[in-house]
């Protein structure tokens, strides 16, 4: 299993914690403790213990010496500069250069208290800056040609790292002089030539021997940043109209010295007067000095002051930045150019070595399984959605994306053929890499199982090759919030995209699931942009709290349900898609029956789903005969998916039994969430029979609580309501019960709107 280098987190080293001891030796200068020195787990205790840390000081030197009375542990010394192997979680070390070593200890004359003895750290750590594998970025970028023990120097990067977490020395030099890889027990040995954008997912050009020596000529107090490749994008950007594609991990070494990217230099300092000249004192000192002697000395000094002020520089503002819900950012989104989906041969590979039978290819095109390369009459939707994930993958940045409609109308389809669309282009280097993993509501086995899914996206772990990791959802979630939390600042990886389907499914009493993964794309650094799918519009304000909405940011995007001439047009485009390749050309439905089926299932649904499938039906029945279907053979395929045992007995209920029915459809539509109680339902009745208008003054048509408990035994022994079961739960009084809708909603929906008018308009059932 390869991680990827930028995600891995770092492990102390058993063995080394326990039999070794560390000097630092060469102190540089010493300085308040800040949160950057500290660990990322150290931070989340320092913030949950109320622990101040001005208490402490940071002594920052050129190295530290490993001490061990073991032989397997060898005394060793380490400096600013060296390049180590640093071991991680995985069974792969990281490669990494020390580019800074620090101590942490008390401020003398701090009186330790309980909150300062309970605190536990490690007092000395060091900071690295990694390099990244070769062939272990799984994003989605063309595979750049390299051999076994190649790396790729970060451009930005500096982790903080306990100094039991370095195993020991290796040896990084340049590709012309690499060597074959040397097993472990000696000196391991890595060759690099280039440096590694893993936001841009670019390479460029890297003389690792000139840039180390330049590096540790001169060690400087607390400059990490020194190590970091400062990248001049103004000039990438020239040079990508000029030469056309720039760093393209395909291109030829040639190629890629063109297109290098010089580092910027680092811009001068200047004093803390502000780059005021030294006439401008004397000037400042002459006044003073006629202020003491007459009268005019304020005037004077008063003048000299102003002139002072009007030759100091002023200093240059620095371009806000927006958020990334902000309005400014929305508007700067419209600007992306946004292509139509790429029709790829490879997707109708099926379809061209299929039999030539044009009733068979048409069963296939209708599968409502089957994904075209485009969505029909999604075009508004699809650019919407496009230019805002496009958007934000270019700002590299977080954020929400909330999509809403009734089932089959075309939502996670679009968001498909979308992220196949932004997979082209990322490996075409026309945007940002990304990861992308999908999160169905209805797949998971509880909503906390969302953690691990997600984890293994961060870390770029391959589930398809092997198999799901260990991990339980409690310690996802630790290390997720550790990454998007305090460690967002070390979150040097490509952005990660997250399909959240079936939105409904995973929201919790307590709302945390749902919570967190609306949070963590606002945290600054975390470049995770969610996408959240669920079956209502309004589902944000009926069963989320106020905490979880404002997270769920502005962009909103509806599906409203396709209507009678947009289903025609979907189920048309489809059967020509059939005949694309074909010889043996046949109508195998006629236009008048697929009119019909739309017009059936637009007036109740809309779902482009069920008019496949009964599309599909209807061809597959008329196969045998040789001939194309007619309405006739629709109405029988609608008529034969009608006569369901469900659809039967809900035909056949009692009034008050399909007011019951739909009283739990609406309680569902209403909260968002499939359980419910039973005083809630009985509610909801009551509601639903003042809304038919029933006469209070005819008590025989108001059941009683005893009645309604009667109609809901009736309900659950026809299977089409379950209570809740157990010991505990049949202590618990009625009221409080939960009560499902184990029955299919869509078939009841469709039977109790079938069945007249006042169901249909009254009930609202079929929105």
């Amino acid at each position: 299993m390869r991680l990827t280098r930028s995600q891995q987190a770092t492990e102390v080293d058993s063995k080394i914690s326990a039999h070794a001891t560390h000097h630092r030796f060469g102190d540089l200068d010493s300085r308040t403790t800040e949160d950057r020195d500290l660990l990322p787990v150290e931070r989340v205790r320092l913030q949950e213990d109320n622990v101040d840390i001005s208490n402490f000081v940071t002594t920052i030197c050129t190295g530290f010496e490993r001490l061990s009375r073991q032989k397997s542990i060898p005394k060793m010394a380490f400096r600013v500069g060296d390049t180590v192997e640093v071991k991680s979680s995985t069974k792969l070390p990281i490669i990494a250069v020390v580019t800074s070593v620090h101590e942490i200890s008390l401020k003398e004359g701090i009186a330790i208290d309980e909150t300062l003895e309970d605190f536990e750290f490690s007092p000395l750590k060091a900071v690295v800056h990694r390099f990244e594998l070769a062939g272990s970025m799984r994003v989605n970028r063309t595979a750049r040609p390299h051999v076994e023990n190649e790396v790729y120097y970060l451009v930005k990067d500096a982790l903080v790292t306990d100094v039991a977490s370095i195993v020991r020395h290796c040896e990084i030099v340049p590709k012309e002089d690499g060597a074959p890889f040397i097993a472990t027990g000696a000196l391991s040995r890595y060759i690099t030539e280039a440096s590694y954008d893993p936001v841009t997912g670019m390479y460029f050009p890297l003389k690792w021997a000139e840039f180390h020596r330049d590096k540790t000529t001169t060690v400087q107090s607390d400059r990490i940043s020194q190590w970091d490749i400062h990248l001049d994008y103004k000039a990438l950007a020239q040079q990508k109209k000029r030469l056309g594609r720039l760093g393209s991990p395909s291109s030829s070494e040639e190629e890629s010295e063109d297109n290098a990217v010089e580092p910027l230099d680092e811009p001068e300092e200047s004093d803390d007067s502000g780059g005021v000249p030294e006439a401008d004192d004397d000037m400042e000192r002459e006044a003073m000095s006629e202020d003491s002697q007459n009268e005019r000395g304020k005037k004077r000094k008063l003048g000299a002051a102003s002139q002072l002020m009007a030759i100091t520089p002023r200093r240059k503002r620095r371009a806000v930045l927006p958020t990334p819900h902000s309005k400014a950012a929305l508007k700067s989104r419209r600007k992306f150019k946004i292509r139509p989906p790429t029709v790829t041969a490879q997707d109708n590979t099926t379809l061209y070595t299929m039999e030539d039978d044009p009733f068979l290819r048409a069963m296939y095109t209708l599968h409502v399984g089957e994904r075209p390369d485009t969505l029909p009459c999604r075009d508004d939707e699809y650019v919407n959605i496009f230019e805002n994930v496009l958007g934000l993958l270019q700002e590299a940045s977080g954020g929400c994306i909330y999509i809403s409609g009734t089932p089959g109308t075309g939502k996670t389809a679009t968001i498909h053929t979308i992220i196949r669309e932004l997979k082209i282009m990322a490996s075409n280097n026309e945007c940002n890499p990304f990861t992308f993993v999908e999160i169905n509501g209805l797949r998971v086995p509880e909503p906390n199982a969302a953690y691990p899914l997600l984890w293994e996206a961060i870390v770029g772990h391959d589930a398809a090759a092997f198999g799901h990791l260990k991990i339980s959802p409690r310690e996802a979630l630790r290390r997720l919030t550790l990454h998007f939390g305090v460690g967002a600042s070390e979150n040097m990886g490509p952005a990660c995209i997250v399909l959240m389907d079936e939105l409904d499914q995973l929201v919790t009493t307590k709302q945390d699931v749902v919570y967190n993964f609306f949070n963590w794309p606002n945290l600054s650094g975390s470049k995770l942009i969610v996408l959240a799918v669920a079956n209502t519009h309004d589902l944000p304000e009926r069963a989320l709290s106020a905490k979880v909405r404002s997270r769920l940011g502005m962009i909103r995007i509806n599906f409203a349900p396709y209507t009678k001439q947009q289903l025609i047009e979907i189920v048309e485009s489809r059967l020509k898609r059939a005949q694309e390749g074909a010889l043996n050309i046949q109508a195998v439905i006629k236009d008048d029956a697929i009119k019909y089926a739309a017009t059936r299932v637009g007036g109740i649904s809309g779902d482009a789903r069920r008019v496949l499938d009964i599309c599909r039906r209807t061809v597959e029945r008329t196969r045998g005969k040789g001939r194309a279907a007619t309405i006739a053979d629709v109405m029988h395929v609608i008529s034969l998916t009608q006569n369901t045992p469900t659809a039967s007995y809900v035909a056949q209920c009692s009034f008050h039994e399909k007011t019951m029915l739909a009283a739990a459809l609406m309680e569902i539509r209403w909260t968002g969430v499939e359980e419910f109680t039973w005083e809630k339902l009985r509610s909801r009745h009551q509601g639903l029979l003042l809304q038919l208008n029933i006469d209070e003054d005819a008590p025989q048509l108001r059941p009683t609580d005893e009645q309604l408990a009667g109609i809901l035994d009736a309900l659950v022994n026809a299977g089409l309501l379950s209570v809740e079961p157990g010991a505990i739960a049949k202590r618990k009084p009625l009221d409080d019960r939960k009560i499902i809708l184990t029955a299919e909603k869509q078939e009841v929906k469709r039977t109790l709107v079938e069945i007249g008018q006042r169901w249909h308009a009254t009930l609202g059932v079929d929105t």
